[in-house]
Order: C-alpha cells, then sequence, then structure tokens
C-alpha cells in the first residue's frame, strides 16, 4: 500500500500544479466563511500554504475568531496563535510557522483545517506521509476537523491504514461536503 500511496502522492502532486489556487481559494474561503461550523467556532487551526496548496489566509482578516498555527517540534504538531504573518519563521520542512510560544494542550481548539494533497469522499486524506496530523487528531479527537481541497484532488477513494484519522468534513469550490454518516 506504502507504494500506492507513492504513486497518487506524484499523481496528485503534478495535479495540483496545473491548478489555479487564487480563483479556488478564493471560492473555498468564501464557503468557509459561510459555513455554520466555521461562524460558531472561535478557535480555529490553519494552516501555511505550501506547494500550491488551498490558501486560506484570506480568513486572517476575520478579526472575531483567533487563529493559530501548526508548528512541528520532534514528531509532534503543537500550535501557536497566530498574531501576525511578520512574526512568522522558517520551520521544519521548510513551512513558515509563528515564532511566538506553543500551546502544549490544543483542546481548546473548535475547528482544524487540515492539509491534504487530496481527500476522498469518505473523508480519507492523502498527506505527505509523515503522520504527523494524524497523530495530531488522534489525540485532540473532540476537534471538528475539515479540509480544504481543489474538486479536482477529491478523490472516490484514497488507500488508507489503521492508523489514517479521516476528516469531518470537505470544502471545496462548490461547497461542503460532511464525510460523517
Amino acid at each position: 500500500m506504502d507504494n500506492d500511496k507513492k504513486l497518487l502522492r506524484a499523481e496528485c502532486k503534478k495535479i495540483r500544479k496545473t491548478l489555479n489556487s487564487n480563483l479556488s481559494s478564493s471560492k473555498i474561503c468564501s464557503n468557509i466563511v459561510n459555513w455554520d461550523v466555521f461562524n460558531r467556532a472561535k478557535n480555529v487551526l490553519l494552516f501555511y500554504p505550501i506547494g500550491n496548496e488551498v490558501s486560506l489566509l484570506d480568513l486572517l482578516k476575520i478579526k472575531d475568531k483567533n487563529f493559530y498555527f501548526p508548528c512541528v517540534a520532534g514528531d509532534d504538531i503543537y500550535v501557536s496563535r497566530y498574531t501576525s504573518l511578520e512574526n512568522f519563521i522558517t520551520g521544519k520542512y521548510s513551512i513558515p510557522e509563528p515564532s511566538e510560544d506553543m500551546c502544549s494542550d490544543c483542546s481548546f481548539l473548535e475547528l482544524a483545517f487540515i492539509p491534504a494533497l487530496a481527500v476522498d469522499v469518505s473523508g480519507n486524506r492523502l498527506g505527505y506521509g509523515k503522520g504527523y496530523y494524524d497523530r495530531f487528531l488522534k489525540k485532540y479527537s473532540d476537534i471538528i476537523t475539515a479540509v480544504p481541497q481543489y474538486a479536482q484532488l477529491c478523490l472516490d477513494s484514497i488507500p488508507n491504514e489503521s492508523f489514517d484519522v479521516p476528516v469531518d468534513y470537505i470544502i471545496n469550490e462548490s461547497g461542503v461536503v460532511t464525510t460523517r454518516l
């Protein structure tokens, strides 16, 4: 299965390079802003977009929310509160992250947007293969989770394993899809 995921990752990266990130990200952010789950949440985890990922940075204009970003330390993800993009530093894997203090307990988060190369209709994510978010989501299973994803990378099925943690929602250019039954 590892080889299947490796091939699928390469294919998804190739597809993602061809997509109009700005236009799609704008539509996805618009769908998020109109989503009741987002509107009820006060403490929200975003991620810094890399490699033509969907960008949710436009959401930072919303002033009545506390936004957090992931920080990698060792084999785990912690979060830091967003104050300004000017305070970001280059973290592990060259991903920008806040330089502010990391929270060791993230149970206060109500909604977490999780990056992925692709996602399927059951909420299974194709990540980058390191398992950071799976470990994080296992630890904080009460947080509502969503993958913002280009419609072209919302697939019927993704190979998954027992340690993979599916997300609750997918948000693409067309709207919000629940993966929970």
